[in-house]
Formats: C-alpha cells, sequence, structure tokens
C-alpha cells in the first residue's frame, strides 16, 4: 500500500506508541480483566491502538494539581482502501444500549415514590419535590459519555496527543496539521456493546440471558410529551444515533454506528483487516 507523506506521519506518530499497541480483545476489557469480546479460536485477536491508554500515558492533560484528560474512544485503527485513508476509532461498551436511559428508571422510582406517599399522610412530599427538580436537571452519565466520546477524540485529544510528540521529536519529524488531516480523512467511529442474545459463561441458561425489555413506564411517557423529553422514552442506541447524525452532517465523522460484539470479529474480517 502507498501513503502519502501525511498518512506516513499519522501512521508513524501511532507507531511511536508500541506499548499500547494490543490485541482487541484486550483493549476490550474492563477494569476486572473481563472483555466483552468472545475469544479463543483467533477471535478479536487484530491488534489497534489503545487510545485511552495514550491518553492517560500525555503529561499534556496535566497542568499543576489539575488532571482534564478528555473523553477517547477505546482504540484506534487505520486502513487505506481505493485512494480514502480511513481512522477507525472504536468504543467497546459492556452493556445494553437496547435498553432505556436511566432517567426513565429515575421518572419511575418517583412516581412509585408519589403512589406510596399516598398511604403515609404525604409523609414523604418534601422528598418528592426534590426528586422531581432533580428529574428536571437529570442527564444520564453513560449517554452523554458516549455522545461526546468522538467529538473529544477528533477534536481535543489525538490535535493535544498530536502536539505533545511533535514538540518531544520535532529535531527528528516534519510538522504535520493534524486538524487538516483528520478533517480530510474518514472517520469511521463504532460502538461495540452486549448484544442481547450474548451469553458469556455457557453454564447460564439460555432463559437467564438478558433481555431488552420494550416497556415503557407510563409515567416516562407522560413526562416526555410534556417536556418534549425524547430520551425519556429512546434507548441508549436510538439516542447515541441523534449524535451521531449531527457529527455526520458536520463532517466531524464520515461514519457512526453500532456493532454487537458477537460480530466484532466479522467487522475486523470486513473493515479492518
Amino acid at each position: 500500500m502507498t501513503y502519502t507523506k501525511e498518512e506516513s506521519q499519522f501512521i508513524e506518530f501511532l507507531n511511536s506508541f508500541p506499548q499500547f499497541y494490543k490485541e482487541s480483545h484486550k483493549i476490550a476489557e474492563n477494569k476486572n480483566g473481563i472483555s466483552i469480546l468472545p475469544k479463543g479460536k483467533g477471535r478479536n485477536e487484530f491488534k489497534m491502538y489503545s487510545l485511552d491508554d495514550i491518553c492517560h500515558s500525555c503529561s499534556i492533560f496535566k497542568e499543576g494539581g489539575l488532571l482534564f484528560t478528555p473523553k477517547t474512544t477505546d482504540a484506534i485503527w487505520y486502513k487505506k482502501e481505493n485512494n480514502n485513508f480511513y481512522i477507525f476509532l472504536i468504543e467497546f461498551k459492556g452493556d445494553y444500549l437496547c435498553k432505556n436511559s436511566s432517567k426513565c428508571k429515575l421518572v419511575d422510582l418517583a412516581d412509585t415514590l408519589k403512589i406510596k406517599n399516598e398511604h403515609y399522610n404525604n409523609e414523604f412530599q418534601h422528598e418528592i419535590k426534590d426528586l422531581d427538580k432533580i428529574i428536571l436537571k437529570y442527564s444520564d452519565k453513560m449517554l452523554n459519555g458516549l455522545a461526546a466520546k468522538p467529538l473529544e477524540t477528533v477534536t481535543i485529544a489525538l490535535p493535544l496527543i498530536y502536539e505533545e510528540y511533535y514538540q518531544k521529536n520535532k529535531d527528528n519529524i516534519e510538522y504535520l496539521d493534524i486538524r487538516n488531516f483528520l478533517s480530510n480523512s474518514r472517520i469511521i467511529y463504532r460502538v461495540v456493546s452486549i448484544s442481547e442474545d450474548y451469553e458469556p459463561n455457557r453454564q447460564r441458561t439460555r432463559g437467564r440471558s438478558y433481555r431488552c425489555s420494550t416497556m415503557i413506564p407510563t409515567s416516562c411517557k407522560k413526562l416526555a410529551r410534556e417536556k418534549h423529553d425524547r430520551e425519556l422514552e429512546a434507548s441508549y442506541e436510538s439516542s447515541l444515533q441523534t449524535y451521531h447524525k449531527r457529527y455526520e452532517k458536520a463532517g466531524i465523522v464520515y461514519s457512526a454506528g453500532f456493532v454487537d460484539n458477537t460480530a466484532f470479529n466479522n467487522f475486523i474480517d470486513n473493515y479492518l483487516k
């Protein structure tokens, strides 16, 4: 494969972090060392760069006692095909994105408390009022994090990581306008989450497998209409699609979407290799 000068510079930049060049199933491990990707028989052994690890190794995100590490995707890779340079940003999420936002659970909890309060002579009226105020300003942490990751990776993390890399190696390398390079590359963003049918432990019966419920509490539907809050009725995946479409329209990413953890090995074979 023949790369342009800028493409070669970008690849050299990534290659400067060999310690973070890891197998996919390793990057997809949680804090307990459990991976969401099936492994064995050569599955998910394709290596990429662990972008989170790269980011946390950089001193540019530390100033005095202040740590301002941006939200980054878990992995980064590249590929050139038909004269197009693709940068793949991969986020591994050990959760079911078919679920509804935790905000809906909070609303349902408040509704249940209101019903029970009637049987306790309005003893919890003050707490209910406080809970209602919290709901109005509540924003789901997981949804916000997943929405911010591709944006901060492209506009904050990669440019600043490159700046630190350049300052350390400027006597030996030529400067790359990283922001311009990223804007001219085709950035592919994929969120890899747990499939509804995923069975990580073969000893578990299929009946105990997780299933996403399509039931939305009436209280959530009502508040969603009153406050025009789509998040209350939508799954994480559905809500994230609106962010993805914005990033695509703005030219921040070329394509954004989702891959089940059980299908990621096929994604590797079809797109990353």
